[in-house]
């Protein structure tokens, strides 16, 4: 039996930083919030499980200053293991607690190339689990397994669990991704069937935050899977000032509203500070199990007519098998997927 627990979105705030050896800056920050959380929150139950946001580590310099992935690669993407991820789990070993990170990581089988990777960590500080993000923006530099698919499935097998793995473990069943590929329902009901109990949502940027785009994804994620969703969005950016200037902190610029829900879609912890902050909540995970056994409404995986709804994808639209590509690749990519559309009749061409 699984006794409640406590998880918590640890919001920090990011200081932009240009190489790999600035990342310190970083680590140390959030070393030093999760030394205060655990205090905290342990007052009122055991903290199991620490999510962190996307970018809380290296920051979002690929995007803003549109590197290649050769370059990215070179001066900043990460190794797994490698000294991130040992800083990490020195914290998880002294608290006793999973930890849930992103990092942009090199892989030596992709020569030139970088993944966006979210990793947990155990309290043994094994890194016992990773997914690479599949779904990028143009305006993202990093490879998706989807772009290497050849590659990929010869190496992981052509399984769901190949793109959507969950890491089983003593605290739940633990999954999730960052950014926009929240934005796809597909890929949290794919970490759902692979048996996904607490799912991860990692930051999403202004203005979509106080849009409630973010909230309403992942209240949506939840109730769709009967599952348990961490959102944790990044604090302020603290970017650098013109020569002889301070830095420019941007307390606005991802938003906030850090959150967790529970298998219902019902918020539990929310905040709306927009700087360093964090929320807490208890996870029941053998009380979510009952009620995925019992309940008739709102626990919708049983509900499931799987030939009705594979006949959406049998004709291909985003391809496979990509080079690594500049945000004016991209958006070529994008605006013949929408010319496709239109042809087929899933898009209607505007007046404008």
């Amino acid at each position: 039996m699984i006794e409640p627990y406590l998880a918590v979105a640890l919001q920090t705030s990011v200081r932009h930083v240009l190489n790999r050896d600035e990342v310190e800056i970083n680590l140390n920050h959030i070393g030093s919030m999760i030394d205060l959380v655990t205090h905290i929150c342990s007052l009122e139950l055991p903290v199991r499980l620490i999510a962190l946001g996307e970018g809380a580590i290296q920051g979002f310099v690929d995007e803003i200053l549109d590197m290649d992935q050769a370059e990215y690669t070179e001066v900043m993407a990460a190794r797994i293991p490698g000294p991130e991820t040992d800083f990490l789990a020195e914290k998880a070993k002294a608290k006793g607690c999973f930890l849930l990170a992103q990092l942009k990581t090199q892989n030596d089988k992709y020569p030139g190339r970088f993944f966006n990777t979210v990793f947990l960590i155990d309290p043994n500080g094994d890194v016992i689990w990773q997914h690479q993000k599949n779904i990028v923006l143009h305006v993202e530099h990093s490879t998706t397994p989807h772009d290497v698919y050849d590659e990929w499935i010869a190496e992981h097998g052509d399984t769901l669990e190949a793109f959507f793995p969950v890491a089983k473990t003593e605290i739940g069943n633990i999954a999730g991704t960052i950014g926009v590929e929240g934005a796809f329902p597909e890929c949290y009901r794919a970490f759902a069937m692979n048996g996904a109990e607490i799912l991860y949502r990692g930051s999403l940027p202004e203005p979509w935050v106080s849009r409630e785009i973010f909230e309403t994804q992942n209240r949506a994620r939840a109730m769709d899977n009967t599952a348990y969703m961490i959102a944790t969005n990044t604090g302020t950016l603290i970017m650098p000032g013109a020569p002889g200037e301070a830095p420019a902190s941007i307390d606005g610029a991802l938003g906030g509203r850090s959150a967790i829900y529970n298998y219902r879609g019902e918020i539990q912890a929310m905040n709306s500070i927009v700087g360093d902050c964090y929320v807490a909540s208890p996870i029941d995970i053998e009380a979510l199990r009952h009620y995925r056994e019992n309940a008739r409404f709102q626990n919708w995986l049983p509900y499931l007519k799987t030939e009705l709804f594979s006949k959406l994808y049998a004709q291909p639209l985003w391809p496979k098998n990509q080079p690594p590509m500049q945000h004016a690749d991209a958006d070529k990519v994008f605006h013949d997927n929408v010319a496709k559309l239109i042809e087929r009749g899933s898009f209607t061409k505007s007046g404008y």
